[in-house]
């Protein structure tokens, strides 16, 4: 498959700033990302992503938005990180207009065994059966295997409906895994300036309940 170099890089900017999000080694990652297109030139957006530690006993996945709290980390610094991604990857959608590919309305990102791997999916989410939060119950369900047993009797209803449905249209795009390096950016978190504000207890309590970030600036955000 041959990549042009512009969506190359477009891929390997999203990689990179994957990279600065996570302070610790870890063995593979799954991200969710949406942009929804409005009237007016307006989007709206989602993300989400989890990572699993490295180590030789099997660990949960790390919702990468309690990092901050985890690792005594500034929690606007952090969020900035967020944000940048979250930007890369509209450019990444742009850069694959540019390409004449159909326009994505979301996609899935793994990381696993040096391999990058996309699936893009065409769902109209303006005409979804599903919410948000059910859209985020089923993407965990199929990517970060949980089990069925473990799921309330609201949850399992909602995943039982999505797997009565017909599988829609994806596309899967892999790529050879960028060369992460060191973790620069987190480190500059951690170092941002002497007297950094950490987050406050009751700030703690409310991160707790964190699953899905939407950036401030794509909310309701006219288009670049």
């Amino acid at each position: 498959m041959i990549c042009p170099k512009s969506l190359r890089m477009a891929h390997e900017e999203v990689q990179k700033n994957i990279f600065a999000m996570i302070p610790e080694k870890w063995d593979r990652l799954y991200l969710y990302a949406s942009i929804t297109d409005h009237f007016n030139n307006l989007q709206t957006g989602e993300m989400f992503f989890f990572y699993y530690p490295k180590g030789v006993l099997k660990k949960n996945p790390i919702n990468v938005y309690e990092v901050p709290v985890k690792f005594n980390l500034d929690e606007n610094q952090y969020f900035k990180l967020a944000d940048e991604l979250f930007n890369s990857i509209k450019k990444l959608r742009l850069e694959c207009q540019e390409q004449g590919e159909e326009l994505w309305t979301n996609l899935t990102i793994s990381i696993e065994k040096l391999k990058y791997r996309v699936e893009y999916s065409y769902d109209d989410l303006n005409s979804s059966e599903f919410d948000s939060d059910s859209r985020h119950l089923i993407w965990e369900y199929t990517y970060l295997d949980i089990p069925y047993e473990s799921l309330n009797k609201k949850e399992r209803n909602i995943i039982n409906e999505y797997l009565k449905l017909e599988k829609k249209q994806t596309k899967i795009f892999e790529l050879p895994l960028y060369d992460q390096g060191t973790y620069q950016k987190i480190e500059s978190v951690k170092h941002i300036e002497k007297n950094l504000k950490f987050v406050t207890d009751k700030k703690i309590e409310e991160m707790k309940f964190i699953n899905t970030y939407v950036p401030k600036s794509q909310i309701l955000n006219k288009k670049n």
